[in-house]
């Protein structure tokens, strides 16, 4: 019964909580990067830091133009993973693939904004923490912050699979392996 559960448990995908809307493609090689893509709403259990009402986590591609795309980190308070604690949502413009690096595509990214919106309590305290408590924030209103900070990474796109690397502001990652999400 426990396989049993860790197969159901598996199939659940982290659900869309940003409002953003699919639009438009990025080409990546022979490959087109459209729509949404999700990992596998994990346990978030073995997190070392998370909202205090936080059961589960996980991350959502939603590509929002030809050169755009948000990317959404959720803590949800139930594995069913519909219920929100805390999201963060990345908003990404300038997308530009450049070369191939083996199988993986040089990807640049300015991070335009980021969106908070806390849904619980537990979200507002630890997303205030994290920030020492230089961001004030409301349960159920949404918070944005413009940054325009410049990233590079790799990413892979292998039939429904979407893979990325570490992100970094100075230098491309090693490896597109960081995180795998699947097109839905």
């Amino acid at each position: 019964s426990e396989e049993a559960d860790e197969k159901t448990a598996s199939s659940i995908y982290a659900n869309s909580m940003s409002g953003d809307t699919a639009s438009g493609s990025i080409t990546v090689g022979s490959d087109t990067l459209t729509g949404t893509y999700k990992t596998v709403c994990a346990s978030s259990s073995g997190l070392s830091s998370k909202p205090s009402d936080a059961t589960n986590v996980g991350f959502v591609i939603v590509v929002t133009g030809s050169s755009s795309y948000t990317k959404e980190m959720n803590y949800y308070t139930g594995s069913a993973c519909t219920s929100l604690s805390l999201g963060w949502y990345f908003n990404y413009d300038n997308v530009t693939v450049g070369d191939a690096s083996g199988s993986d595509y040089k990807v640049t990214a300015n991070q335009a904004s980021h969106d908070i919106l806390a849904n619980t309590s537990g979200g507002e305290t630890f997303i205030e923490n994290i920030f020492s408590n230089q961001i004030d924030v409301t349960v159920g209103t949404e918070k944005t912050t413009n940054v325009g900070t410049l990233y590079y990474n790799l990413i892979n796109i292998s039939g429904t699979t979407l893979s990325f690397g570490d992100e970094s502001d100075s230098a491309y990652s090693s490896s597109s392996s960081e995180i795998t999400f699947k097109q839905q």
